[in-house]
């Protein structure tokens, strides 16, 4: 139950954002922590995809250091991935257990 002054949900709430891809391009994208803060040796970072049905069309995992991660996905991979597909960027920090939230979230469009 969520009170007059509650966010009206449970649980972590990824940034929703459209994921861009242009047919004949490398998909390239650095993020950072946010305010100064630094990734923990061992975290890991991937952009999870699937197919508008629903299909699970694979994973891209960062390249992660302490202050960033880093894609750069090949044309060829990424002109496969059709539009309207959905994706969600999931973070894994080494905790015990390992926490995963879903960073970011949404659609595939394509131009």
């Amino acid at each position: 139950m969520s009170t007059q002054n509650g966010p009206g949900y449970l649980g972590y709430q990824p940034t929703l954002e459209p994921l861009k891809l242009t047919t004949g391009a490398s998909f390239v994208q650095t993020i950072q922590p946010s305010d100064g803060a630094v990734f923990p040796n061992g975290t890991t970072v991937s952009i999870v995809l699937t197919a508008p049905g629903g299909t699970a069309i694979g994973a891209w995992p960062a390249t992660v250091t302490s202050n960033a991660a880093a894609w750069t996905v090949p044309a060829a991979i990424c002109d496969d991935i059709p539009a309207n597909s959905r994706y969600t960027m999931l973070v894994t920090y080494p905790t015990s257990p390992a926490t995963t939230y879903a960073w970011y979230a949404g659609t595939v469009i394509r131009t």
